[in-house]
């Protein structure tokens, strides 16, 4: 499955949004921390433009409950498995909070392959191949499009 993840993905088009001003980029091996935040060059780095479950939440899937926090989370270390990480960090972020960050595994957008497995959702402001990305992985029942999101996550991709 990763093989064909990576497969997909890497055939992704990563377009940069045009108004940020980058003022680094952060490279190097990552230790995931939850399904949308990361730790790379000794700097936590939340995934932009997406909400995912909170490492504890529990979601509801097909007849049973099930620790969809954790599963999300794998499929973040899935995407990251043996990828050079690279983050572009805006110019005004603060560095002493963790930091929003638009990251790619291997050239494709970290962000947008959570949304198309199916364990992220895109947010007010992301960009708009996201909700393309996100209409495809609902149809085919991708991730916790196969159960529920949790409210904080469908609250924040509600804010549109």
């Amino acid at each position: 499955m990763r093989i064909v993840l990576l497969f997909i993905l890497s055939h992704l088009i990563v377009v940069p949004a045009p108004s940020e001003t980058l003022a680094e980029t952060l490279s190097g091996p990552v230790k995931v921390i939850d399904a949308g935040s990361l730790r790379i060059a000794g700097q936590t780095v939340r995934l932009r433009g997406i909400a995912t479950p909170a490492a504890d939440d529990r979601c509801p899937f097909r007849t049973v409950t099930i620790a969809c926090g954790r599963v999300a989370t794998t499929a973040l270390m899935d995407l990251t498995a043996g990828a050079e990480v690279e983050c572009d960090i805006p110019d005004d972020s603060d560095r002493s909070r963790t930091i929003g960050a638009t990251c790619q595994a291997s050239g494709y957008d970290l962000s947008e392959g959570m949304v198309y497995t199916g364990y992220a959702r895109p947010i007010k402001g992301a960009p708009a191949r996201y909700r393309e990305v996100e209409a495809a992985a609902r149809k085919r029942k991708r991730g916790l499009w196969r159960g529920e999101f949790p409210d904080a996550v469908n609250e924040a991709a509600s804010k549109r």
